[in-house]
């Protein structure tokens, strides 16, 4: 987890579960409920990085849903 959402949770963590303050409580749920559906709702696309080196080439195929060649 990097960037603003991370930062309110942290934050919603820390004030909120550990400091009893329950506006923070309210953010931290909240925060965490959206991830949740954020999860459920879709997938995200897959990323790969390689570096390749002079003369080397590189194949990119497609997997039909079902696990077969595209």
């Amino acid at each position: 987890m990097t960037g603003p959402f991370s930062t309110l949770v942290g934050r919603g963590i820390r004030r909120g579960l550990v400091g009893g303050h329950r506006g923070w409580q309210v953010v931290l749920a909240v925060g965490l409920v959206g991830r949740l559906f954020r999860s459920l709702g879709g997938r995200r696309p897959t990323i790969h990085r390689t570096r390749l080196e002079e003369g080397e080439s590189l194949e990119v195929r497609h997997l039909a849903e079902g696990g077969e060649d595209g």
